[in-house]
């Protein structure tokens, strides 16, 4: 139950917020407030429920003051930190810069909040240290992972002494992000490092740390903005967790429509053969060259501990016989690859594989484990030796420790993977997508768990003091069945759709064109669009157009008559960021401007008024059929009596082309029309589920049936 003084603040910061932006109430921001006040305070009519809130809510709602505001204020009254996640940096910094500032000062409330990131966008001072004094390439064990080393660049130098001097003096934080001037990403991977690779409190600039001092001020704010990645790598991890445990946090999802797939990302496994090879060879003279690095900076206790430690030499040379042997057996999987390009894939249906490749996975990552152990235990020794040693012997083990990280995380990727290739499936759980990629250089093995519903539930919504998921795009039509339960959300759980501001029928037509073609026949449904583009182009000053395949969006561009081609702006150009300027400026200076992309220009992309009079949509967005995770997908729904495509197909088509829908309509004043290139909206019977789950548009007289 809602606390009356609770409800009185909310009411009332939101009123003062209202008033100082002259704004009306808008129905949907107070009904979405409400229902998360009434979720994350546990008010559900004497109920015991789960305290998580899913709402739906589009454009022009207003959702961000409504989960920021009420969640700011009921999580500092439950005593927890209000985290907010989103899948990508655009909303992360519009948070940061505009919107959570904009709450601040116009509802008057005195809350704090800072930007969480991970180790790779902070400065290593010692790393930048051993840079300057010349020492990051001179111990022959840093050669074993070149890819960590500075790059010598032309203005290497001059860049090296800017960031001392500049996080010297104050006038930086050591964030990537928030420096004046761009560094080269081979120049700060040579002076950044991450988790498996850092010292912590044995480094000789811990005091000094950018990262550590950004961390600590993550335990004094109220608001922590992140990423859904870096959310649930945090869960992943068993130690040197950035953010707040989900005990003491109230977690925000903004494009919650995002967090399935970076889920299955974060518990999936992959392996290169020939990187690991190579972590292999290189570990098998790890020893003798940490001895003789030890001996260089005088350190020979330390190195006749390590040679004390037998074992690993031998442990090496059979992981690299029993990997020789695996990359054999999966190699043999090439002859029936499908090709497209210079890539060949090897999908196992199903997800299985047969007993004997499993026990080969399950033998190698026993080694593998055994290979980090005994690098941990050699950590260690480096570790604990720190505290006693000289200025030069400290300077020479913070060299090697992170050497010793480097082989652990990697030791750790490749046994990880192997696990989850050669887990034995249970009866009734639901299988991991595995499939190889053959390249004309390499072999590439993925495992990717279909299903995270499972993991989410344990890691994070049974233990979490609260949450709200939000987006868009959560519901097919009406129905939260398919996100509810891809997300693992308790039962109890009840989405919510927030009304829109916008008057569909009035601001938006419906248009799907008579057309001879339909996307069975990929070549002809093709030539049909390059016929019909032209006309539907000069039809307005400025579009989206949609395509699901670079096959066709290059036939279609290709068959653009020369002067049309000259208004098109192209996905692949130049940045996405640059695209969209470049577009504004030509509809700006009433010139005609056409974005073409694919799938992620369906969503981030905020073009208001004249900057988008029209999307066109090549065909239903349909998952491809050479995704291995979505294929996995429908065969376990089949095996199991389901119909794959009325359950998994066309519900996620249904997203995706209601998201794709979606960038006509950014306020109350727009207007224009969604062109669909695909007749089985209307000749097929799904057709009617897929417009049903559409916004309200009125359905333009000249479309077909």
């Amino acid at each position: 139950m809602i606390e009356q003084s609770l409800r009185d603040e909310i009411q009332g910061y939101y009123s003062s917020f209202l008033s100082a932006k002259q704004f009306r109430p808008r129905y949907g921001q107070r009904l979405m407030i409400a229902e998360v006040a009434r979720r994350l305070a546990g008010d559900t009519a004497g109920i015991d429920t789960s305290p998580i809130a899913l709402v739906q809510a589009g454009t022009g709602t207003g959702k961000t003051v409504a989960y920021a505001l009420t969640g700011a204020l009921i999580a500092a009254a439950k005593d927890k930190t209000l985290i907010i996640s989103t899948a990508t940096i655009a909303l992360q910094e519009q948070l940061v810069l505009r919107d959570l500032p904009d709450i601040q000062a116009k509802a008057g409330m005195n809350f704090t909040f800072s930007l969480a990131k991970g180790r790779r966008r902070y400065l290593c001072l010692s790393k930048l240290d051993a840079s300057l004094e010349g020492r990051g390439q001179s111990s022959k064990t840093s050669d074993f992972f070149p890819d960590e080393l500075l790059v010598n660049a032309p203005n290497q130098a001059q860049v090296l002494s800017l960031l001392l001097d500049s996080y010297g003096n104050g006038t930086w934080d050591g964030d990537r992000d928030s420096l004046a001037v761009v560094v080269e990403d081979q120049i700060w991977r040579g002076v950044s490092t991450d988790r498996s690779q850092c010292t912590n409190r044995q480094c000789s600039f811990f005091s000094q740390c950018a990262f550590f001092r950004a961390r600590e001020g993550l335990d004094q704010v109220d608001v922590i903005i992140t990423n859904h990645d870096l959310l649930l790598a945090d869960l992943a991890s068993e130690e040197s967790q950035i953010l707040p445990p989900p005990e003491s946090s109230v977690y925000v999802f903004d494009e919650a429509h995002h967090l399935v797939e970076k889920a299955r990302s974060q518990w999936a496994g992959f392996l290169g053969r020939s990187t690991t090879r190579s972590v292999l060879e290189a570990g098998a003279t790890l020893l003798d060259q940490l001895e003789q690095d030890l001996a260089a900076a005088q350190l020979t206790e330390i190195s006749q501990i390590l040679s004390g430690k037998p074992g690993f030499a031998v442990v090496i040379a059979e992981a690299l016989t029993c990997f020789d042997q695996l990359m054999q057996h999966l190699a043999g999987f090439e002859a029936d690859a499908t090709h497209q390009g210079d890539v060949g894939r090897y999908r196992f249906a199903g997800g299985e594989i047969d007993p004997s490749l499993q026990t080969e996975c399950h033998y190698l990552a026993s080694l593998l484990g055994q290979l980090d152990r005994a690098v941990q235990d050699w950590r260690r020794t480096l570790e604990q030796s720190v505290s006693g040693a000289t200025v030069k012997e400290r300077m020479a083990l913070e060299g090697l420790i992170p050497v010793l990280g480097g082989f652990s995380s990697r030791f750790v990727a490749a046994q990880r993977l192997l696990q989850l290739f050669g887990q034995q499936q249970a009866p009734d759980a639901s299988p991991s997508a595995r499939w190889l990629d053959f390249r004309s250089d390499d072999l590439l093995v993925h495992c990717t768990p279909i299903q995270v519903d499972d993991l989410l539930y344990e890691k994070l919504w049974t233990r979490c003091a609260g949450a709200v998921l939000t987006s868009a795009t959560l519901a097919v039509g009406q129905d939260f069945e398919l996100v509810a339960a891809d997300l693992g959300l308790p039962e109890d759980v009840v989405g919510l759709i927030v009304p829109s501001p916008f008057d569909y029928a009035q601001q938006g037509r419906l248009r799907v064109p008579k057309m001879q073609q339909n996307p069975s026949d990929p070549n002809a449904h093709t030539e049909e669009i390059a016929s019909l583009m032209p006309g539907l182009l000069t039809e307005s000053q400025s579009a989206l157009v949609l395509f699901t395949s670079w096959r066709q969006f290059f036939a279609v561009i290709d068959a653009l008559p020369a002067d049309l081609r000259g208004d098109c702006l192209l996905q692949g150009e130049i940045s996405k960021a640059e695209l969209l300027n470049q577009h504004r400026d030509r509809v700006d200076a009433g010139k005609r401007s056409y974005l073409m992309g694919l799938a992620s220009f369906a969503e981030g992309v905020d073009l208001p008024g004249d900057y988008c009079q029209q999307v066109i949509i090549a065909k239903i967005p349909f998952s491809v059929p050479d995704d291995p995770v979505g294929a996995t997908q429908q065969e376990w729904v089949e095996a199991r009596g389901g119909n794959a495509f009325y359950e998994l197909m066309l519900p996620h088509a249904a997203l995706r082309l209601t998201q794709a829908a979606g960038r006509l309509l950014r306020t109350e004043q727009d207007s224009g029309v969604v062109t669909i290139l695909d007749a089985r909206l209307t000749t097929k019977a799904y057709g009617r589920k897929l417009i049903a789950a559409l916004p309200p548009f009125r359905w333009d007289p000249n479309t077909a049936g």
